[in-house]
């Protein structure tokens, strides 16, 4: 009876790894196709070559007003949007920003 029981738990805990172990790579398959994805097609852009409403947008901003611009791309994702993908500085921080051609935030 003991190795009944003993048979039965082991190969509980076994499935249990097994379906746990599956769940895992199933959710980290769709971020490694998202990462490949989010490395679209990016051209570099000289910071005052901007548009203006991206200009404008930058020294508007009460927030981005501190900060200031380091490079910048013109990014053209799968789905054949168009925004600038601004990288920024302010003092030791860093950050970035994406801006649509008319200056609004894009997620």
């Amino acid at each position: 009876m003991k190795k009944v029981i003993l048979s039965a738990f082991g190969l509980f805990v076994f499935a249990t790894v097994s379906a746990n172990a599956q769940t895992q790579a199933a959710q980290t398959a769709p971020t490694q196709t998202t990462a490949a994805a989010a490395q679209d097609n990016k051209t570099p852009v000289k910071v005052e070559e901007l548009p203006e409403a991206v200009k404008t947008a930058l020294s508007s901003d009460s927030g981005l007003k501190e900060w200031t611009p380091t490079t910048a791309f013109l990014v053209k994702d799968a789905a054949g949007k168009e925004y600038y993908a601004i990288e920024m500085k302010k003092g030791e921080e860093k950050g970035a920003i994406k801006l649509d051609k008319d200056g609004n935030q894009v997620k």
